[in-house]
């Protein structure tokens, strides 16, 4: 059986040169970990878990990348800030990583032990970077087949922040370019190592056609699909600036930086910045940037005729959460955004008494939970006054763990690669995985295939890569190929120059090998 994941071939860094930048090799796969089912292993269902793909309108004025630059390790600001994550190098080339990944899990026949073929690839979540409808309708083209053109603003030239124009460039964002005439080199380049890509900032915004995944796929919201920057609660104010012709280009330098970050925070409520004394730029202004309405999200995986796990109710509900049986397991989508504000999560009560009627339906044999947020991030307990309190982890894991029949919950939102065993006192439990994601470092899915055996409970898991180049010269040799841009991404992601080492080191993302490959039972 073709295996085609990290148990053939795995990707790695090779040592930093002078500058910390690293190259990618492949060395030997690793085995999947603890005891193998028997010959005699029954295949219940066999899916595909992907996460966290930010399709990112890169020249948004809605962004905040100029947040960024107070993380960067020469900015004396970097040890209070810390790490920030509003900007990324990689972020101009996530439509092409995304078709990249949809590619390579087309390319997949077969379940992690067994010849069942896939019967379901689940997405929990952060489709969008800034929850615009421009990134919603790229993603979701991508993933059902047809031309994408992940380009707004003008058509003529680029309008991000790596600007070609001397007057408006900037030295703490990466130029693929290079610097304009009469400027220094970009700070990435320069201090970090990143590479020049001529041509780049083209590229990037050509059309393509998007192949879409061969296989029925469900969608799982997320904090960056309904809130800017997966933060802010978006109002009327910010609706105008995201289609209109302006982009903060710096912020008052008197701005006190607690105040800003203290602003910008992971449980409500949260706002942007103050734009009061920022310096501004003019770009061209587009309707299609417009940020989503509560409806929308449910509205464009329903009009396809597909559904991708939504219903009529959720449009009229405006509810994101749902679940659809697959043979003798249900997966259950929650919607764990809270929509006041904040980036972790938590549960409206209305959702809550919902879960506990739909756990308690006598059908299903197996209990799925997806979600965005893991467990340990359902701590945002913000709500203004009117309206429901927010249901957070405790409450939450009581009612999953008196369910027999839960065996797995899949989620996201943290970018890494995360396996543990959920218990209590009494003995009940299930577990608990995390996926990486599509922007960050390593840029992998993951394959679960759950398994009868003697009586007891197996979810075989391992992870696999897109199909992306792994050299910088294989993926810059014809940047009209979506799987070099991929490849490139990878190259970046691995490389972010903020996090090379500390408490936010992008290695910490792959996780032990125990998180990725791992065979995980259950009575």
């Amino acid at each position: 059986m073709a295996k085609k994941d990290t148990r053939d071939f795995r990707i790695t860094k090779v040592e930093p040169n002078d500058q910390g930048w690293s190259s990618f090799v492949l060395v030997p796969g690793e085995d999947i970990s603890g005891q193998a089912p028997s010959s005699e292993a029954v295949s219940v269902l066999n899916l595909v878990h992907i996460s966290d793909l930010h399709i990112c309108d890169a020249q948004s004025p809605a962004r905040v990348e100029y947040m960024d630059r107070y993380a960067d390790p020469h900015n004396p600001t970097s040890e209070f800030v810390k790490y920030v994550g509003t900007y990324r190098a990689q972020e101009i080339l996530t439509t092409q990583t995304l078709n990249t990944m949809v590619a390579s899990i087309n390319a997949l026949e077969n379940g992690v032990v067994t010849d069942r073929p896939i019967d379901v690839v689940v997405i929990t979540g952060d489709v969008t970077d800034n929850a615009q409808q421009n990134e919603l309708n790229w993603y979701r083209a991508i993933l059902d087949g047809g031309v994408v053109t992940p380009d707004s603003g003008s058509a003529s030239e680029w309008e991000g922040v790596a600007s070609q124009n001397p007057a408006n460039y900037d030295p703490s964002y990466w130029n693929p370019e290079g610097a304009p005439a009469g400027c220094v080199d970009d700070y990435p380049r320069s201090l970090y190592g990143l590479p020049l890509v001529p041509g780049l900032l083209d590229a990037v915004r050509q059309p393509f056609n998007a192949q879409g995944l061969r296989h029925l796929w469900l969608a799982t919201h997320g904090n960056h699909d309904a809130l800017l920057q997966g933060t802010v609660s978006p109002d009327s104010y910010v609706q105008d600036f995201a289609i209109g012709g302006k982009r903060v280009v710096s912020l008052d330098p008197a701005i006190d930086l607690a105040t800003m970050f203290g602003n910008f925070q992971m449980v409500g409520p949260a706002s942007y910045p103050e734009s009061n004394g920022a310096e501004f730029r003019e770009i061209t202004p587009d309707d299609r940037r417009r940020i989503n309405n509560n409806g929308d999200w449910a509205k464009l995986h329903l009009e396809c005729g597909h559904g991708h796990g939504l219903t009529e109710e959720n449009i009229t509900k405006g509810t994101k959460y749902w679940y659809r049986d697959i043979g003798e397991v249900r997966l259950v989508s929650l919607d764990t955004v809270n929509p006041h504000g904040g980036w972790q999560g938590s549960l409206d009560e209305t959702q809550f008494a919902w879960l506990r009627k739909t756990l308690e339906e006598p059908e299903p044999k197996y209990f799925v939970l997806l979600s965005h947020h893991p467990a340990p991030t359902l701590f945002n307990d913000y709500s203004p006054e009117g309206y429901e309190r927010r249901v957070l982890e405790a409450e939450l894991l009581e009612l999953l763990l008196g369910e027999p029949r839960m065996i797995l919950w899949l989620a996201g939102h943290n970018h890494q690669h995360e396996i543990q065993r959920i218990s209590n006192k009494y003995g009940d439990n299930f577990w608990h995985i995390q996926t990486s994601s599509n922007i960050d470092w390593p840029q992998q899915g993951r394959k679960i295939e759950i398994l009868e055996d003697a009586g007891k409970v197996i979810i075989a898991t391992t992870v696999f890569d897109h199909q992306g180049p792994l050299t910088l010269k294989e993926t810059t040799s014809d940047l009209g190929k979506t799987e070099n841009l991929a490849g490139l991404s990878r190259l970046l992601a691995g490389n972010d120059w903020q996090r090379r080492s500390g408490e936010f080191a992008v290695d910490l993302m792959s996780g032990n090998p125990e998180d990725r490959n791992r065979f995980l039972w259950l009575d």
